[in-house]
């Protein structure tokens, strides 16, 4: 059996930028993505890994259904993460899935 832990949210902005660090440093570029996205539209990750290139490419919003709710939700995608999107979906196909991303997409 194991223990579940008790996650907190980052609620600092020094918190948000070390985690970016550790994430950069340590994890996959997916990983790194998928954080920057969550914080920027307010997303959980399990919403975020479901989407595929094709409902985000060139578009100012996402429409999801949310899992905790069963709801479907317009986000916007803020300017400042859009430019990051189109250069990880860049060479993808409009089918896959945000989880197929490389491991390292800048080497």
């Amino acid at each position: 059996m194991t223990k579940e832990k008790n996650m907190q949210p980052l609620r600092t902005a020094k918190e948000i930028e070390d985690m970016r660090w550790a994430l950069s440093r340590y994890a996959s570029a997916r990983d790194l993505f998928l954080f920057n996205l969550g914080i920027n539209t307010g997303l959980r990750v399990s919403d975020l890994v479901p989407l595929k290139v094709k409902d985000v490419k060139g578009k100012g919003h996402l429409v999801i259904t949310e899992g905790k709710t069963g709801k479907p939700k317009r986000f916007m995608i803020p300017k400042v993460i859009r430019e990051t999107i189109e250069d990880y979906i860049r060479g993808m196909q409009e089918e896959d899935y945000f989880s197929k991303l490389k491991r390292k997409w800048a080497d």
